[in-house]
């Protein structure tokens, strides 16, 4: 009976103190296809399994020195998955079944039958085949997870594996660093992996340059003393001397006034700056990292933007891909953005269809991460994107063109009220049926019905 399954690995170990029992054996497998390890010592077969690779092994119950049942706990530590298969005399039938409940794979009696051997046999190294092929499948898929998540960003496209080559790069060195990427594309993110890899001796902080009045930057960045100007009635440090020997992150670094780029530069150059209204040059020690979501070679053409600040800058550039150049990432990132609502707001959500992934796929997203995001965290509140007509649900919107704007809670909660009525109604007012299409728990869902004083019997009413 010829085993003809295709193995890559054929290696079988054979332990028996019987020489004659063990060359019998050693034969019958090679006529078979497969390569036999034969072994007299079950301490020499020990050492074989620590070292080598098989695909099952046949070992007598009765040995001296270590039997059958000693050997099997030992390569049991080395290896729980590998199949033994268990040679007994007649006498030895209930020792062979407390070997089975020990999680040896089969016994045969002896005098062994060729046959039963072999189908035995053929039926371990199956089985040991499989787990070797899940192994694969789990250390790729945990190979696959850990490259797909990199400091904060997710990603496994290739243009993502290049950033993270990239960061790991830049982080060993002290240059001035200049992020280039669209809105949304995660821009800060690449900088706080910087921070992280070069573990500074300072803190990571981030200036949004356009969110600051220009008025108020020179302080923020540089600080100042008491009286340095009206309002000043207290000194206070700057970003660039409370970043210590840390990281500071300049992002939107072209909204930076002219004025302020000049006094830059010379930070840059000199290594050093001053507090406003003070002459005590104090050291910069934090490494300067900056963004733009704007080509910067435009700015400087239209001369809202100095030149020689970019070259200062830009020793170290970094471009960050839009979404629409690694949409493959898009399913792993809806699914990583559906987990981290479900953790925050300890709910489950369903995960998305391929459907719905394909229609998000289809699309540019120009907000990139940060509208992906969102639009993710849209589908988990209301279960498919809200779409609110005018003429069905003018009823639900309070009048925004008073003078005096609502609350955001007064306003959202006549839309929650009337879309969980809706879902409900939909389902004859079935709570197990609902709660899974609005992507509550049972519990949560009552919680609302509860908060709303929702008439379940009505919902059953209208279905009817």
């Amino acid at each position: 009976m010829k085993d003809l399954t295709p193995e890559i690995n054929r290696s079988i170990l054979v332990v028996d103190d019987d020489q004659y029992l063990l060359s019998a054996i050693g034969q019958t497998l090679m006529l078979n296809g497969y390569n036999a390890d034969l072994q007299a010592s079950p301490l020499t077969a020990l050492e074989r399994v620590k070292h080598s690779s098989y695909m099952a092994i046949i070992a007598d119950i009765r040995m001296p020195v270590m039997d059958g049942m000693q050997l099997l706990a030992a390569t049991g530590a080395v290896d729980r998955d590998l199949p033994m298969i268990m040679i007994t005399g007649h006498g030895d039938v209930a020792l062979a079944v407390q070997a089975i409940r020990a999680g040896a794979y089969d016994f045969l009696e002896k005098p062994v039958d060729e046959e039963v051997l072999l189908a035995s046999l053929q039926r371990a190294v199956e089985k040991r085949r499989l787990i070797l092929e899940n192994r694969k499948l789990q250390e790729d898929l945990a190979r696959q997870c850990h490259q797909s998540f990199f400091r904060g960003m997710v990603g496994c496209h290739p243009l993502m594996h290049r950033l993270y080559d990239v960061v790991e790069m830049v982080a060993k060195e002290t240059d001035p660093v200049l992020l280039s990427g669209e809105t949304g594309t995660g821009k800060e993110l690449v900088a706080q992996a910087i921070h992280q890899i070069a573990s500074p001796k300072g803190p990571f902080v981030g200036v949004n340059m356009a969110a600051l009045p220009a008025e108020i930057v020179e302080s923020e960045l540089f600080g100042h003393e008491r009286g340095a100007f009206t309002g000043a009635v207290a000194a206070k440090i700057g970003k660039f001397e409370y970043a210590r020997e840390g990281t500071l992150f300049l992002d939107e670094i072209c909204s930076l006034p002219l004025p302020i780029q000049a006094k830059l530069l010379r930070v840059l150059e000199e290594r050093s700056f001053c507090r406003l209204g003070s002459n005590i040059q104090l050291p910069l020690q934090a490494r300067i990292i900056s963004a733009t979501n704007r080509n910067l070679a435009a700015e400087i053409s239209s001369g809202t933007f100095r030149q020689d600040l970019f070259y200062r800058l830009n020793v170290l550039s970094i471009d960050i891909p839009p979404l629409r150049k690694r949409k493959d990432d898009i399913p792993l990132l809806v699914e990583f953005f559906r987990q981290e609502y479900c953790r925050e707001r300890e709910q489950s959500v369903p995960p998305f269809t391929a459907q719905q992934l394909e229609e998000i796929g289809s699309q540019d997203w120009p907000g990139n991460i940060r509208e992906l995001r969102n639009y993710v965290r849209r589908i988990c509140v209301f279960g498919e994107e809200p779409k609110i007509e005018t003429e069905d649900s003018s009823h639900l919107t309070p009048d925004l063109d008073e003078k005096k704007l609502p609350q955001l809670r007064d306003y959202i909660e006549p839309l929650e009220k009337e879309y969980i009525t809706r879902v409900l109604c939909e389902h004859g007012g079935k709570v197990g049926l609902a709660h899974q299409v609005l992507g509550l728990s049972r519990k949560g869902l009552y919680d609302k019905i509860n908060k709303y004083s929702i008439d379940l019997d009505a919902c059953k009413d209208e279905l009817e």
